[in-house]
């Protein structure tokens, strides 16, 4: 087995590149079939979701090389399969592969389709004037009428209540040729 490979391929998997080829993956099915190649991409870097980009720009090949993977009888050892690092080979191999293809391609300019897709993240919350949530109970609701009087004590519980920002991801604009 290819240790070396597998090494690279999770050194690749952590990258915004690999993130932004699930991400057109997520967004954009149809293009099952295909290597991704993605020309520039940028995440949003304050989302805890790896997946949510401020744009990814890329291109489609078609898959001319097939990746040839090992038999799981190689990674049986003592009867016990080692499902983890079997994946993680094909998923290296997979990677290795559409690097190899594109590479072979680019030069050629086969490249069949160009895309670009954008998203945005925003506070669902930015234009709510209401200190408080709407679920909030009547009884620390009626705190908002003097937020700098802390001194009732419901203020230890009301904050649980206070409208914080609320991070909305969407996709606003896919553009496909």
């Amino acid at each position: 087995m290819n240790d070396k490979l597998i090494k690279k391929y999770l050194a690749y998997a952590n990258t915004d590149e690999a993130f932004a080829v699930l991400f057109v993956k997520k967004y954009l099915p149809q293009l099952k079939g295909h290597w991704i190649d993605v020309a520039d991409c940028e995440r949003y870097e304050m989302s805890s979701d790896n997946l949510h980009f401020r744009f990814v720009v890329g291109g489609l090949y078609d898959r001319k090389i097939k990746p040839v993977y090992p038999p799981k009888s190689l990674f049986t050892k003592e009867g016990q399969f080692d499902e983890r690092r079997y994946l993680m080979m094909i998923r290296a191999i997979t990677w290795e592969t559409a690097h190899k293809d594109i590479a072979q391609q680019k030069p050629k300019r086969l490249r069949k389709h160009k895309f670009k897709i954008i998203g945005v993240s925003y506070d669902k919350n930015k234009h709510n004037k209401n200190f408080f949530r709407e679920d909030t109970p009547p009884d620390i609701k009626e705190l908002e009428k003097n937020l700098s009087d802390r001194t009732n004590p419901l203020w230890d519980k009301a904050l649980e209540y206070a409208n914080r920002p609320e991070f909305v991801y969407k996709i606003r604009q896919v553009n496909f040729d």
